[in-house]
């Protein structure tokens, strides 16, 4: 990973909807240079996916939470099938030490969040925090280029 494919990358991430002409005066290279890197990026797996941020409070789901799930003996499975179909979900991440998930819903009152945990209390104890807001919301470390360098740096002192 150059600093041109972290530059290319920082841009995406700012506005995945920039055309290669303007990443291209951006990281100085030619539009062609920089659709063969980004093309590249994608074959990688270091790009997967283009997506707009949403406003969710806007668009009528003012209420989002993260909810800690410490999962019950051998109900994991039976847990993770349940939240990948339930409307509420956003997010799942399957996490180290007590708790086993935390999800991220968001739902347009409270008395569906007490839905919501009343319909995943037999396979899991609940801790539940309402996010009052997200003041950074990056899909990118701001630190990135420090962190790959150093990383770089230390592969190459081994």
């Amino acid at each position: 990973m150059d600093k041109l494919n972290l530059r290319i990358i920082r841009a995406l991430s700012e506005d995945a909807r920039i055309s290669f002409s303007q990443l291209a005066k951006k990281v100085h290279l030619s539009a062609p240079a920089v659709a063969e890197r980004v093309r590249k990026l994608e074959e990688l797996g270091v790009i997967t996916a283009y997506r707009p941020i949403i406003n969710l409070e806007k668009l009528g789901l003012p209420i989002r939470a993260l909810v800690e799930c410490e999962v019950h003996k051998a109900q994991e499975r039976k847990l993770k099938s349940m939240l990948l179909d339930m409307d509420e979900v956003i997010k799942i991440y399957n996490v180290t030490g007590v708790t086993t998930f935390i999800v991220e819903v968001g739902v347009t009152a409270l008395s569906e969040l007490d839905l919501f945990l009343e319909g995943i209390i037999d396979y899991c104890d609940t801790n539940t925090k309402l996010i009052m807001q997200i003041p950074i919301e990056e899909a990118l470390p701001k630190g990135l280029e420090k962190m790959i360098e150093k990383n770089i740096e230390r592969c190459e002192g081994q």
